[in-house]
């Protein structure tokens, strides 16, 4: 029997469960209905940020035993519900009319951001969710997208104009995206703070989002090699935002490999802790209105960080690079590359001033995401 992989979808007409699942999530992004299949039949698929005045009076029209919306755990204990919050999924049910304001609130919080915030949790049952709930929402995290949808059961039938992918070629696809990475491009490109320096594309195999590696100087590769892991930051990194210190531990990243044995810089696609740039910045709204962002996570779904590392590696090992030197202040970064095989003989501190702006942020780094730097340098504004 062939593998989800290499088998061929008659729908989308493509061999690659990772092309088949970007797709998928271009659909979702879209708003369009997406079906996915699978051992207990065939399910529509709504993203919850689809959701309009019109599909939810059709929603209400429909019975309540063929349709549910699927929230994250974390979520759905900031709802009201008395739930585990590390529970991957959960299906919830109308016990009485709702209106769409009261369903795009369940989802995403900053639809009633202004008003006053009581629990929505009576007015909903909830129930353990499927493996279905499950992948849609790996998918609607892979499109970048809030992680909640409405799930409606339509058993054997095909939505006519509808992209149909099955349960297993969207796990398959997942992680073929992170083990597929390969190097597309190469170039000298002379920086302000470093004049010696080669950018290296990386690519997944379906063509999607790529990775960078900004190598420095000429780091030996028969020495451990410092490194750093930057997740991309276009606020901070490209505008100089206040609110974080992306930019300066990017730049500073940079011109210390400069002015020692040099280094590798790995840049990665994996925005807002790996929630994406819409996501970001309505964590920023909730950070606004008093949440630190850690629980602007939460409030929206999502874990505390996202990212995952796998890319890193990938790119580690297309360099040659054997032993790592990890320019960082979170332990958790050090830990991971350590999980996935690669071999860490340092971890080497990166920490700058705060401002009247990111000073809270940093503290929540320390507080709450275990960050290693002493937080006394942070409790006087600057």
């Amino acid at each position: 029997m062939n593998s989800p992989v290499t088998q061929l979808d008659p729908v989308l007409g493509v061999t690659s469960a990772l092309s088949k699942v970007d797709r998928a999530a271009h659909e979702l992004r879209r708003g369009d209905t997406l079906v996915i299949r699978s051992s207990a039949g065939n399910h529509a698929v709504i993203s919850a940020e689809a959701l309009n005045e019109s599909s939810i009076s059709s929603l209400q029209a429909t019975g309540d035993d063929k349709w549910h919306l699927v929230v994250t755990g974390q979520r759905a204990v900031r709802i009201g519900f008395e739930v585990d919050a590390q529970d991957s999924v959960y299906q919830l049910k109308p016990k009485e009319p709702f209106t769409a304001k009261s369903l795009l609130g369940l989802v995403d919080p900053t639809v009633t951001l202004n008003t006053v915030k009581q629990t929505q949790a009576q007015a909903w049952h909830i129930d353990a969710g499927d493996n279905v709930d499950g992948v849609a929402v790996l998918l609607l995290k892979h499109a970048g997208l809030l992680p909640a949808c409405v799930v409606i059961s339509i058993g054997d039938r095909e939505l006519p104009d509808s992209v149909c992918i099955s349960e297993a070629d969207i796990r398959a696809g997942i992680s073929e995206q992170r083990q597929t990475l390969h190097i597309v491009s190469r170039a000298r490109v002379p920086l302000e703070d470093a004049e010696n320096v080669e950018i290296v594309a990386f690519r997944p195999e379906d063509g999607g989002t790529e990775h960078l590696a900004i190598i420095v100087g000429k780091p030996d590769l028969n020495q451990p090699v410092l490194i750093r892991l930057h997740s991309e930051c276009f606020t901070g990194d490209l505008l100089g935002s206040l609110r974080c210190d992306c930019g300066s531990q990017l730049r500073g990243a940079i011109s210390l490999m400069a002015a020692t044995q040099g280094g590798i810089l790995l840049y990665l696609a994996q925005e807002g802790r790996g929630i994406g740039l819409i996501n970001k910045l309505r964590a920023y709204q909730l950070q606004d209105s008093g949440l630190d962002t850690v629980d602007a996570n939460f409030d929206l779904g999502f874990e505390e960080d996202e990212r995952d590392y796998m890319p890193a590696v990938q790119m580690l090992k297309h360099l040659n690079v054997r032993q790592v030197r990890v320019l960082t202040n979170n332990p958790r970064k050090v830990n991971a590359l350590s999980r996935l095989g690669v071999n860490v003989v340092e971890r080497v501190a990166h920490v700058f001033p705060a401002n009247r702006h990111n000073r809270g942020y940093l503290m929540t780094k320390g507080t709450r995401g275990g960050h290693l730097f002493d937080l006394q340098q942070f409790e006087k504004e600057s």
